[in-house]
């Protein structure tokens, strides 16, 4: 059997400033699920950031999508396979300037 873990969170309407982590134990991010209510009008990019234990010379951005560009509400990725090691950990950050409410969960091995 699988183990896995999740990070669940939404937000109504606000901007999204959130923060997974840090780590204790190496933990590896499988998946991302994102759902907004309506598609965003308003040009802006969700991401997911690394904040690596290393220092800010090591932050990476994993992943980053502007929902407006082709009118997405849905969006999955289960090709991230991002090896987290203790002290790291994950910002994610959208504006919302739409004000959507958006449903953000991360899976993790």
């Amino acid at each position: 059997m699988i183990s896995y873990k999740r990070h669940v969170f939404s937000v109504a309407g606000g901007a999204i400033a959130e923060t997974f982590g840090p780590v204790t134990g190496p933990t590896v991010l499988k998946e991302l699920r994102l759902h907004l209510s309506a598609a965003p009008t308003t040009a802006g990019a969700f991401t997911v950031r690394l904040d690596s234990v290393d220092g800010a010379a090591f932050d990476v951005l994993v992943y980053s999508i502007d929902p407006s560009t082709a009118s997405t509400t849905d969006v999955f990725n289960n090709d991230l396979e991002l090896l987290l090691t203790p002290g790291d950990a994950l910002d994610l950050a959208y504006a919302n300037a739409d004000g959507r409410t958006i449903g953000v969960q991360l899976i993790f091995e």
